[in-house]
């Protein structure tokens, strides 16, 4: 688990939105390379859902959920204290993945990379919102996904539906200048 901070980062993990977005594909190849992911997610939610972002807030929901990521998964967040910035982050990156029609907050956009492209990108929907209910949920969408792209077969649940995007690849640089883009509109 790994917060983007709207400003400056906040304390040990974590990187600046600014920060995040000039550097994003090095440090997903930094990730790659040093065997600290084999894939990545983002989490987005509506900024107005107290209860998920208390979730997000939560250090043991942080770190039962960095915990099981582990060396499989990075999976990053925005951290902010602003709506505005939640929607912008939220309406820029689901429209460049192709998913703006298909998925409703909360979700999680997991996708790899390869040969410095944006690739196999799918979502989940999160039903349930409130502390105990959407840690649970959330739990579950991860460790089916790290368990889907081992050796191991998925955890299955009746209540999630993997959403494709229709987006093959995107490239990291075409990425990165997304995030600065989305950050710069956030400032």
């Amino acid at each position: 688990m790994i917060p983007i901070y709207e400003q400056d980062p906040g304390k040990g993990i974590g990187y600046s939105s600014e920060s995040f977005s000039q550097r994003f594909d090095e440090l997903c190849q930094e990730h790659l390379t040093h065997g600290r992911a084999r894939a990545f997610a983002f989490i987005f939610y509506d900024f107005l859902e107290r209860d998920f972002r208390r979730v997000l807030k939560d250090e043991g929901v942080f770190a039962q959920l960095d915990r099981l990521s582990g060396s499989d998964l990075s999976v990053f967040y925005l951290h902010s204290g602003s709506r505005n910035a939640v929607e912008r982050f939220n309406t820029e990156f689901l429209l460049r993945l192709n998913l703006t029609e298909r998925v409703m907050l909360p979700c999680v956009v997991f996708f790899k990379l390869k040969n410095k492209q944006v690739t196999d990108v799918a979502a989940v929907h999160l039903e349930s919102a409130d502390l105990i209910h959407g840690f649970h949920e959330l739990y579950i969408v991860i460790a089916s996904y790290i368990s889907e792209s081992s050796e191991t077969p998925p955890l299955e649940s009746k209540h999630l539906r993997w959403i494709k995007s229709g987006t093959k690849f995107i490239g990291t640089e075409a990425f990165r200048a997304l995030l600065e883009g989305a950050v710069a509109r956030m400032m």
